[in-house]
Parts: C-alpha cells; structure tokens; sequence
C-alpha cells in the first residue's frame, strides 16, 4: 500500500514559517497534521526555526508515541535545532524520525549529513536507539551511516549531496525498507523536565575532493585543510544577496524541494 506525504500548499507551508520561533504551548495535536512551533506533540513542546516542516504521524501509529515525518532546507553549513521540552509526566518515551526530506541550498556540495543529541538540563540524556536508524536502502545519496560509542551521535557518509538537490531519508522502495531514526527520549519522572536539542548539520565536500582539494591534497588544500579544501574537498560557497532576500520564510525555503512524495509501505 502507498503511504501519501500530505504536506499542505505553499500557503500553509508560509504560515507555518509565520509561527516559527512563537514560544509557548497550543492545541495538543492527537491526528496526522502539520505541526506548528510551540505545539505540544505526544506530551514534547516542539520548537523549530524557519527552515523545517513537520508533520505529526502519531494518528498512524496508534500513539502515545511521538512520530514525525520531516522536511528541512539548509541555506548554509550552520545546522538546524529542533528543540523537544517535556510538558507532561506521560510524555512519549521515543521520539521518531520516520522519514525526511533535505534540500542543500548551501551553495556547496555535501559529503555526508550529522544528527546530534544534547539534553542542555542534564538529567538522563536522550540517546540514538542504536538497534534502528535509517537503513542503506533509505539513506538517500548516502551509503554509509554510523553511531557513536555515547549514542548521541549519527552520521551518514558514502556519498554526495550536489547543491540544490534533495536526499530522501528512511523512504521505502524497491530495495527495501527506509528505516527510522528512533530517540530515546527518557522523559524525566521528577520535578525538572527533560529537554532535548536535536541538531542537524550537513558535512561540506564530496567523497572524491572538490575544485582546490581533496584527501591527497592539492595545489590549495591538503589532508589537514587549506584556503579551498580539506579532508574531503569541495569549496563552500557564500549565497548571494540576492538569492537570501528571495528565501525569506519556510515557503521561499521549500517551494524549490515541494514535491508531491509517495511512500511505499512495504510488507
């Protein structure tokens, strides 16, 4: 059976950006929807810059259990932070990642693409379930992806993401199931409610080098970095002016990567 992402118009995509960064809690969302920054999802209050559009899919799920199918833009190599802030005692106690859409507006090619945890409160940190994760058939252009020892880390590697493309995460096909990204959220049972930033960073450069560098080096780079390359090559390149005046809002963000997605739920 075919799952069918249903991201709204570009018009409710710009209201979503219009809400972002709006702090405090609203209606609690118990049906799949667009979710707006500040609303209480699954007992999490879930924050989020312009940049990023989530839709809740606890209503597939039979819930209480925190699911979200994602889409982000990245303008620069600088990340984004989803910010998840326990607002019930009964929050859910994983938080999952079923599949996610990125779109490289960097003006550089990526190498690789990092997700990581911090919880800023302390307490019992969140933690990467390290028996899911998206799989080799879901890691888009990637081949490669890795935990670290703390579980607070998760990077995909093995490929390269070229400036204005989009790689498909944890999507479903013919070569077999896209996996999800699963937290462990360990919501808190005291006083001091847990919080967690979930952060996403594209990696600069490509597998094979770039213009001015590359693993062996070159003429401006080298194993260690230079003017134009490093480790893995690839030259980032600073975005018009021009071209950040026209992506002003999560529409101007999005509208190049919306698309209308299908998911194969595959038995």
């Amino acid at each position: 059976m075919w799952k069918s992402l249903k991201w709204g118009t570009l018009a409710a995509v710009a209201s979503l950006a219009s809400m972002a960064g709006i702090a405090g809690a609203t209606a609690v969302v118990s049906q799949p929807a667009a979710v707006t920054s500040g609303e209480v999802v699954d007992g999490w209050t879930v924050t989020f810059p312009t940049g990023i559009a989530l839709i809740d899919d606890t209503g597939n799920s039979g819930g209480p259990v925190l699911t979200l199918e994602k889409e982000a833009a990245f303008v620069s190599l600088e990340g984004l932070t989803i910010n998840f802030t326990q607002a019930s005692s009964s929050a859910s106690p994983t938080i999952s990642i079923t599949d996610e859409a990125l779109t490289n507006l960097s003006g550089s090619s990526w190498g690789g693409f990092e997700f990581l945890l911090a919880a800023p409160l302390g307490g019992t940190p969140a933690v990467f379930d390290k028996t899911q994760g998206f799989t080799t058939a879901g890691d888009g252009p990637f081949t490669t992806n890795t935990f670290d020892a703390a579980g607070d880390s998760y990077t995909l590697g093995g490929g390269t993401l070229a400036n204005g493309a989009t790689a498909l995460l944890g999507y479903d096909s013919a070569a077999g199931p896209g996996g999800n990204l699963v937290i462990d959220a360990n919501p808190s049972t005291g006083s001091i409610p847990q919080v967690i930033d979930f952060k996403e960073i594209p990696l600069g450069g490509g597998n094979n080098g770039g213009n001015n560098g590359g693993n062996n080096g070159g003429n401006n780079g080298g194993n260690n970095g230079g003017n134009n390359g490093g480790n893995n090559g690839g030259v980032t390149v600073p975005l018009p002016s021009s071209l950040w005046s026209g992506l002003t809002g999560l529409s101007g963000l999005l509208a190049l990567a919306a698309f209308a997605k299908l998911r194969r739920k595959l038995v």
